[in-house]
């Protein structure tokens, strides 16, 4: 290039190096940016995975029980044994143990219960609740008296850390759906009558009533949250195979 002064200027290409130099850091800050958009998905949908999960478990379960072959029915000869103990495929339940434990069949509930439970010392039942099921200390033991137990609806991290959701299918039951207890080698069968959300203000079904055949359920609501509170009450139909 030549100046009003007569100075002539020759352009120099900048060498290949910084160029490639260039696209290199470019390349990273790529990658890092990429990686921060993976990390903040991943932050959201993180808390999502347990309610995924368990959500899709149950949905094909419900799929493959819809799709699988009818059962032939019984002769009217064949008298039809009331049998609790059966997932909705038909196949047998044996319970994790004759002590003290629930089974819900529709969800696929076998879990421990954990007795006399304080419902006030939080400290304790959320040590339990890691365990399992917890049998509220203020309610009474099945054939007694009402008995409440409660458990988890979710394992999310952002609210409590390593929880046990033995309760999270809970929404799933309907009227009717069959409940199983057995305590000291005793089997108590229930049915469900009715599904409520109660502020966590109602305290009162924690208190049992003597010679009630009740048993009450009790979770968090919606799942993940301390919002409000899902009870399920069942009446029981059956102890130790004598039709009440």
């Amino acid at each position: 290039m030549v100046t009003n002064h007569g100075v002539i200027f020759e352009w120099a290409h900048p060498p290949a190096a910084t160029f490639s130099h260039g696209r290199r850091n470019l390349l990273h800050f790529s990658r890092l940016a990429v990686a921060l958009i993976a990390f903040a998905l991943g932050g959201i949908a993180g808390p999502l995975t347990p309610t995924v999960r368990l959500e899709t478990a149950y949905l094909l379960k419900q799929a493959n029980l819809a799709i699988a072959p009818p059962s032939h029915p019984l002769p009217p000869s064949v008298p039809v044994v009331f049998n609790p103990l059966v997932t909705p495929d038909g196949a047998s339940i044996a319970p994790v143990n004759t002590d003290f434990s629930l089974i819900i069949p529709k969800i696929g509930v076998n879990a421990a219960v954990i007795p006399a439970v304080n419902p006030a010392d939080t400290k304790e039942y959320m040590d339990v609740l890691k365990k399992g099921i917890a049998h509220a200390s203020t309610s009474y033991f099945p054939g007694e008296g009402t008995t409440y137990l409660f458990s988890h609806s979710t394992n999310y991290d952002w609210f409590v850390s390593d929880l046990n959701a033995v309760f999270y299918h809970l929404k799933n039951l309907t009227e009717g759906d069959t409940i199983v207890l057995f305590y000291k080698g005793k089997q108590f069968t229930y049915r469900l009558t009715e599904k409520k959300i109660v502020a966590p203000s109602e305290i009162s079904y924690l208190v049992g009533v003597a010679g009630d055949k009740r048993l009450i359920l009790q979770t968090c609501w919606p799942p993940g949250s301390t919002t409000e509170r899902l009870l399920i009450f069942a009446n029981l139909v059956e102890e130790r195979g004598s039709i009440l």
